[in-house]
This record gives C-alpha cells, structure tokens and sequence, in this order.
C-alpha cells in the first residue's frame, strides 16, 4: 500500500478528532457536559473570544482544507504516479496540519501562516503530480 494512503488515513484521524479543543472550551464557557449534550443553542451565549475561537476557527479551517488533500490522494492513488515526493509531501500535509492547530490556538503567528502553506503546498504538488505525472 502506497505510504500517501496511510497518511491519508492519519489526516482523516486527524479530522475526526480536530472538533475537541474547540468543544472543550465551549464546554467550560457554556456549562460543562450537560451543554454539550444539549442542542447547543449559542444564541443566549456569547460569543467565544481569545483561544476558544481560534480552537474553533483552526477546525473550521481543517474542514476547508481536508477535502482537497482528499481529492489530491485519491487522484494520485488513481493514477498511479505516487513516489518519494508524493510521500513526503502528504507527511508534510498532516505534519502541518497537526501543528497548524495548536500553533492556531496559541495565538503563535507567523508560524500558524507558514503551518498552513505548508500543507497546502503539500496538496498542491500531490495534485500536480496526479495531473502531469
């Protein structure tokens, strides 16, 4: 099995698993455990600031960027020309974007910036690769 679909896999971990910070911190804003096991109405909360909303803000940009690295896998694996490159550009997407996290909610910039073209660089020559071989 090529290396890209285990990292593939790790990103999907990562993804399913990225909501927590944010939910840990909406837990201890809004009344622990009980509010989220609720339907989780915000609208008599306020808004998360500081850390809880860059917690938020770094999931909702795994979402944005998930898909392609998907996309770009699947595409590379389809067509067969994965190789050391392809391998070290998907670590370097998941290794990005395992740290883009926390670099995100601690506020750390401009490490957070160069976290994140990493992985998008990562995706972007995975795709190209795909395309052109």
């Amino acid at each position: 099995m090529p290396f890209e679909f285990y990292m593939l896999a790790a990103a999907t971990l990562l993804a399913l698993f990225a909501f927590l910070p944010g939910s840990i911190y909406k837990s201890n804003a809004y009344g622990g455990l009980g509010w989220l096991a609720s339907n989780r109405d915000v609208s008599d909360k306020p808004p998360l600031t500081g850390a809880a909303a860059r917690a938020e803000r770094a999931h909702d940009n795994l979402k944005e960027n998930y898909p392609a690295f998907v996309a770009a896998v699947l595409l590379l694996l389809y067509s067969g020309h994965s190789g050391m490159g392809t391998a070290v550009a998907s670590a370097v997407f998941v290794a990005a974007r395992v740290l883009y996290i926390p670099a995100y909610i601690g506020g750390h910039q401009p490490l957070r910036t160069s976290l994140w073209l990493l992985g998008w660089a990562g995706t972007i020559y995975i795709l190209a690769v795909a395309i052109f071989g």
